[in-house]
């Protein structure tokens, strides 16, 4: 049987003790239909202390075969996030991090030992 692919080009990987860019393929059913679309947002300044850009950046996401991702720059690198079950919006996480898609607006979380952290995020203006 063949599969559909669905590949994130380029992708970083993040290593212990280093980055090296790297192609990830998904193979999916081969009548999965995949959809793409990138949003820009700007964050509030509580971004910044978790990773976010300051400014304007963009969020690609794809969904395909029943898998929803989200690919949000951290720390000046690309984290993919994965879909999972909420009451509202769409919740994606990624390691310690909460990228919550609801009427509009994100909500990002990030855990750490030092508590949780959060910022608010909006689709930035079309130029």
């Amino acid at each position: 049987m063949r599969n559909a692919y669905l590949a994130i080009v380029p992708c970083v990987l993040a290593l212990a003790s280093a980055a090296s860019a790297e192609d990830i393929t998904i193979h999916l059913p081969r009548n999965a239909s995949i959809s793409r679309k990138m949003v820009q947002y700007r964050c509030d300044a509580q971004a910044a202390k978790f990773g976010l850009p300051t400014g304007s950046f963009a969020v690609e996401y794809i969904n395909g075969g029943g898998n929803s991702l989200a690919i949000v720059p951290i720390n000046g690198n690309p984290v993919i996030f994965s879909n999972v079950i909420s009451g509202s919006g769409a919740r994606y996480t990624a390691q310690q991090f909460v990228w919550w898609d609801a009427k509009g607006a994100v909500t990002v979380y990030a855990e750490s030992l030092n508590g949780k952290l959060q910022s608010m995020c909006q689709p930035a203006p079309s130029k």
